[in-house]
């Protein structure tokens, strides 16, 4: 094919006419059109750039025309010259069904070339540096298209597509490129934004149809409120291509990406401190002895759900039709006869005792009611790779219908996954998933965004990068109250609607029964340390921190799974078990990470969660810990899952430093077979903090006079084996404060060398007040420390006192 660059608002798009396209193309894409059966197999095909939800009315328009024309387009003019499509369209089909892509601009391929030469190529920052080429916020390669928030599991989540099928730097048997998203929150509403963190995650250039949906997670730690205050803040999410959104710049816009704005809902208080009621209700504490533990948590009694009686009075005056309040009871009666036959005897229309409400009468508009979205709708379907969990984003877009508040139960919104591998089986049913909703009488005019998520289990799917990208179809099912039927790929929720997408499962080794892998260690993803340094580079695995070549430090939190466990929730077999070793001699030599920790368990019972719940992991005299997770689920029989995949705590002191090994061995609970993990990972550890030093080298030194307008100087130094960054304050910070040298503040690594710095610094004082001050110098080193945060900290400061005059 023959490509022309044609630039056009904010993308630039190549576009296709019917001449520039091969024989063998134009065999493919007739081909392709022809055969299809329906106008939503062409839609679920073809992505349209910039055109939400237009696939499939063009589909339609392409299926009437193909009829019109007897059956079959003979040429590709036939197809550009159907009625809504024109060039721009007609590039996508062709792009879709020919698998090819379109030319990858100099700009994209040469693009950490270009801002390393010019921080400002692009003209999307403030610099002092004159654009060259003006692009901003280009989505042709990658957008984000949702944000949502799990208000039980706190966990914001973002989902985006891929949509080409080159520019993103390698295939998948190399690194690729990063897509990384920045969080920010607006907790009041007031325009000040909050930075909660960085995640990522790897595009490749994978052939095939397009878009890949993909999605991060953060997990937060949000304030939580009493449920009689609306706690609806706006969360902010910004993807940017192979750049990293810089921290605290929530006006950022990227080169590639975009911006994507979000309100959520987080979670009412769910334990109250009994001293904090005293609080509420402005009185003092009574001096009532040891009787009342004023600090030990008191949990809140879970609400009952509102009768049907109870939400028609509710509902009087809010436009909420019988057919949605009541729906959940009428769904009971319908699916299970023996529960509705005593009530039945009594006619329709005494159903609901005290209500004007004929049973007849609504069951004939819930018949008549197919796919309803004006109160809910699943807008996005992705996979989290490094978490293995599909995640689905749902809006809900009206303040009433929801039964009740948030100090109500509220309802539930189930959603239905099922996968089609591509092995002749079909859609596989993966499990169901849901998340609790409610009434909220300030609910924006663009809705409450919600995420619901569901471990995949996808390591028999996985085969090594060799073979090619594992890109399965997916399809997701959202409904109100009412889980979708697991036998029912195809079921069509009363309230609710279904989105199919394409997901790229991680590529690896295939692994048999009780293999055991590590997926984080540290917070940090297998695939983000280096095998020979030990060092660790990039965004955290929804901890938000981003490491820089960095070693590890205090508590290592070990993540992954084994694979297939057995039944023991349900079918009461023994547990798998698992030991974790590490080696400071290269594997010659092993220690057992054997301490005791917690870890945090939730179950997944037909779409509904509970928990988390605290247990123990204590490990036997040879090391080994039970392995908690089941993931065989079933009817009534509940999955349950580890928080985050923790397999163990491994604690580090101050003279653990240096390479170090970490391996995975798990064993059959019936015949002790030992099943060795398939990694061995290499991580470098680093628990001495960093040294810090500073004086005063004029006029008197330390703690000395100096006059207003004095140019005051010093030396510093700041040292580790894995340096950080260094800043200089004076306090207190009266105003005026200006340090002339070092410059610029912060320095950083790798501006300055691994093992730190010393030189000097001086201060302009003319524009600081009379006062005592103390100067520190601030130093961080690069170690991911308790796998929470990155930089051990060391300080050290130096005194001063400013007069107007000499005393």
């Amino acid at each position: 094919m023959k490509h022309e660059l044609i630039a056009k608002g904010r993308e630039t798009f190549s576009t296709i006419s019917p001449k520039d396209v091969s024989e063998e193309d134009t065999r493919k894409i007739l081909e392709f059109l022809n055969s299809a059966k329906t106008s939503k197999e062409i839609a679920e095909a073809i992505e349209f750039h910039g055109e939400k939800d237009i696939g499939i009315k063009v589909a339609e328009r392409i299926i009437s025309r193909r009829a019109e024309l007897g059956g079959q387009f003979r040429s590709l003019q036939d197809v550009e010259d159907v009625k809504t499509v024109g060039p721009k369209r007609f590039t996508d089909i062709v792009l879709a069904a020919a698998g090819r892509n379109i030319q990858v601009e100099p700009e994209r391929l040469q693009f950490r070339a270009l801002i390393l030469k010019n921080p400002n190529y692009f003209g999307n920052i403030k610099a002092p540096f004159e654009p060259v080429k003006i692009i901003a916020s280009n989505t042709s390669y990658e957008e984000l298209k949702c944000v949502g928030y799990n208000p039980q599991f706190e966990r914001l989540e973002a989902v985006v597509h891929i949509k080409q099928q080159s520019g993103y730097g390698t295939g998948i048997c190399s690194v690729g490129t990063p897509e990384y998203v920045r969080f920010y929150i607006d907790w009041n509403n007031n325009g000040t934004w909050t930075d909660l963190g960085l995640v990522s995650f790897n595009a490749y250039n994978i052939p095939g149809l397009k878009p890949l949906e993909y999605d991060v997670t953060l997990n937060i730690d949000p304030t939580e409120k009493f449920c009689t205050v609306e706690n609806l803040p706006k969360v902010r999410a910004i993807l940017s291509w192979n750049f990293p959104p810089p921290a605290n710049t929530p006006g950022f816009i990227p080169v590639w990406g975009n911006v994507r704005e979000s309100r959520i809902q987080i979670d009412s208080i769910k334990f109250i401190l009994p001293k904090d009621i005293f609080d509420i209700l402005k009185v003092k504490i009574p001096d009532i002895g040891p009787i009342v533990e004023i600090e030990k948590p008191i949990p809140i009694p879970k609400p009952k759900p509102l009768g049907v009686v109870q939400l028609a009075e509710m509902y009087k005056e809010k436009g909420v039709p019988v057919h949605r309040f009541a729906f959940s009871e009428v769904a009971k009666m319908m699916s299970k006869p023996a529960f509705a036959e005593p009530l039945m005897l009594a006619g329709p229309k005494t159903i609901f005792q005290g209500l004007d409400i004929n049973l007849a009468d609504i069951i004939d508009v819930i018949i008549k009611t197919d796919g309803d979205t004006r109160y809910e709708e699943l807008t996005c379907v992705g996979l989290n790779r490094d978490q293995d969990t599909l995640v689905g984003i749902i809006k809900v877009k009206l303040p009433n219908g929801y039964s009740g508040g948030p100090c109500s139960a509220g309802s539930t919104e189930y959603v239905a996954f099922w996968v089609d591998w591509g092995d002749g089986a079909g859609w596989t049913y993966a499990g169901t998933t849901s998340v609790n909703t409610h009434d909220f009488s300030n609910i924006p005019v663009e809705g409450l965004d919600y995420a619901v998520f569901l471990p995949l289990n996808s390591f028999s799917r996985r085969r090594p990068c060799g073979l090619g990208a594992v890109t399965p179809k997916v399809r997701a099912i959202l409904s109100w109250q009412t889980p979708p039927p697991p036998a029912d790929p195809n079921y069509v929720p009363t309230w609710g609607n279904r989105e199919e997408t394409r997901i790229q499962i991680l590529p690896g080794p295939s692994v048999t029964v009780y293999t055991p892998f590590i997926e984080t260690v540290g917070n940090m993803s297998v695939a983000s340390i280096d095998s020979l340094t030990g060092l660790a580079d990039g965004p955290a695995v929804g901890a938000g921190f981003t490491a820089n070549d960095s070693p590890f430090g205090g508590l290592i939190a070990i993540t992954g799974h084994i694979a297939y466990p057995p039944d023991v929730v349900g079918g009461g077999a023994a547990p798998v078990k698992y030991r974790v070793s590490v080696s400071d001699d290269g594997g010659l030599t092993w220690q057992r990470v054997n301490n005791k920790f917690t870890i945090w368990l939730t179950e997944l019972t037909d779409g509904i969660w509970t928990g988390p719940t605290a247990a123990d992991q204590i490990a036997d005299d040879e090391g080994w810990y039970e392995y908690k997770e089941d993931l065989t689920g079933g009817p009534g029989n509940p999955q349950r899952f580890v928080s985050q995949n923790v397999l163990a705590h491994w604690i580090t002191s101050g003279g653990m430093n240096g390479m170090w090994k970490i391996k995975i061995e798990a064993k059959d609970p019936v015949t002790d077979i030992i099943y060795p993990g398939v990694q061995t990972i290499n991580v470098r550890l680093d628990n001495v903090g960093p040294s810090a030093s500073i004086a005063i080298t004029s006029g008197g030194g330390g703690c000395a006079d100096f006059l207003i307008g004095d140019t005051i100087s010093g030396t510093y130094s700041a040292g580790d084996l894995h340096f950080g960054s260094l800043t200089l304050t004076v306090s207190p910070n009266l105003g005026g404060v200006n340090f002339t040298s070092p410059s610029p503040l912060p320095r950083a690594y790798p501006v300055v060398p691994t093992t730190g710095e010393a030189g000097t610094w001086s201060l302009d004082t003319l524009l600081m007040p009379r006062c005592g001050y103390v100067v520190t110098l601030h130093v961080w080193d690069r170690t991911i420390v308790n796998s929470g945060f990155v930089g051990f900290y060391a300080s050290a400061v130096v005194g001063l006192c400013l007069r107007e005059t000499q005393q």
